[in-house]
């Protein structure tokens, strides 16, 4: 049995659907910029907007933050108390493009509104590197899913499985990394929760 970072109860959003209420400012000013240029901006307006996230001092200790479960694209925290989880992604899997990132977010987001990461602020490492930090709800007694049950709730969402495996599109948007390590169903398999996905327009 795993615990992950989801909640039916929990409606979090980026964009206009937006995370904080400077969040899409912030995307909006990196747009156009080389992933070079993006990081001393996105400091600048962090600082600015008091949303820089120390996730290795003072910020994860207040919260009793614990490590949690991590991928190749994120480092995780949970936080018991609020039964949120903290994510810090390494931006790996947009080049390094943050604004990027947002914007897949913000797809994400749309499709699974109540399993949305929310945007609280960056994780500075130095003048030039950044880490942008996300929430997403917390909920346990689940298990990761079959890839039997993820063909069966992709198909009910109107997603035909592509060539490649873990990609799913409907004609309008085009989601991969659709697997077991980041679906998972309840006990039951009534319920099944894609936590993570990188998800494109078509």
């Amino acid at each position: 049995m795993v615990s992950s970072a989801i909640s039916t109860n929990n409606r979090l959003s980026m964009g206009d659907s937006a995370p904080q209420p400077n969040a899409q400012n912030l995307r909006n000013i990196l747009v156009g910029l080389s992933r070079f240029e993006q990081f001393p901006v996105a400091i600048q307006w962090a600082r600015e907007n008091h949303c820089v996230v120390d996730m290795f001092g003072a910020f994860a200790r207040e919260r009793h933050l614990l490590l949690f479960q991590s991928g190749n694209e994120s480092e995780n925290w949970i936080d018991p108390t609020t039964n949120l989880v903290y994510k810090m992604n390494n931006l790996m899997h947009v080049g390094g493009d943050m604004s990027k990132l947002f914007d897949r977010i913000e797809l994400y987001n749309s499709l699974f509104p109540h399993l949305a990461l929310q945007f609280v602020g960056l994780h500075v490492m130095s003048d030039t590197n950044a880490y942008p930090i996300f929430t997403q709800p917390f909920v346990d007694n689940v298990r990761f899913a079959t890839t039997a049950e993820i063909l069966a709730y992709m198909k009910s969402r109107g997603f035909e499985a592509q060539e490649r495996d873990g990609v799913f599109s409907d004609g309008h948007y085009l989601l991969s990394d659709i697997k077991p390590k980041n679906v998972l169903a309840s006990e039951d398999g009534l319920a099944i929760f894609v936590i993570d996905a990188d998800v494109q327009l078509n």
